[in-house]
């Protein structure tokens, strides 16, 4: 049975459709004439089915220094996988709007340059992935970056987004598993050219070390 349904911080759960705003960071439920709007403040958990991926996803609020204001705060992460030691979580951050100032060129006026330039919106979202200890701290391990010129027409983060993966801690995920199964991993990656700091590729890391860690 595919479950759609929130956690309360006050112990009530809601069953109907539930809807997650990941650019903005809102949760919306509703069921019948019963709609609400949430933040992470008021959520313990959330799942739901996503219809796009044909998987369910499964989300929980947890405190955190929110990058955008730098203060600790709830904030939604999805669990992508979870063993006994540790989880390993997504977070998205809301898109950002930047106004970026290219060089475009120049020409001479009264025997001085004369330099153009040209203005432009830039529409980006951050995903980061972290792994988490079992004491509940949280680390983040690599962060991708997803952009768009909001000046092109588009569907945001469609066939035009520039994408760009950067490890933040490369050592991290050493601390979680052994030394044999790091190695382990390491070599199936470059055996199938995976990259740790993709996400696609690391979820494929991840399915290859379901076989091999010890249950």
């Amino acid at each position: 049975m595919v479950r759609r349904s929130i956690m309360l911080t006050g112990g009530e759960e809601l069953k109907g459709l539930v809807k997650y705003d990941n650019k903005n960071g809102v949760l919306s439920f509703q069921d019948g004439s019963d709609s609400r709007v949430f933040t992470a403040v008021r959520i313990v958990a959330f799942e739901f089915f996503d219809e796009s991926l044909m998987i369910q996803r499964v989300f929980y609020s947890f405190d955190y220094e929110d990058p955008q204001t730098n203060v600790e705060r709830p904030l939604f992460f999805e669990v992508l996988k979870q063993y006994k030691t540790f989880a390993v979580l997504s977070k998205a951050d809301q898109i950002d709007l930047e106004e970026r100032t290219d060089y475009v060129g120049g020409n001479s006026v009264a025997g001085a340059p004369s330099p153009m330039y040209s203005t432009r919106t830039v529409i980006s979202q951050t995903e980061t992935i972290y792994l988490m200890k079992s004491t509940g701290e949280i680390k983040p391990y690599f962060k991708i970056i997803k952009e768009e010129d909001g000046e092109k027409p588009f569907v945001f983060f469609g066939t035009d987004t520039e994408t760009k993966n950067k490890m933040i801690d490369r050592d991290l995920l050493e601390e979680f598993i052994s030394p044999v199964e790091h190695e382990k991993l390491r070599q199936y990656a470059l055996a199938h050219d995976l990259k740790f700091r993709k996400k696609a590729d690391f979820l494929k890391i991840l399915d290859y070390y379901d076989q091999i860690v010890e249950k």
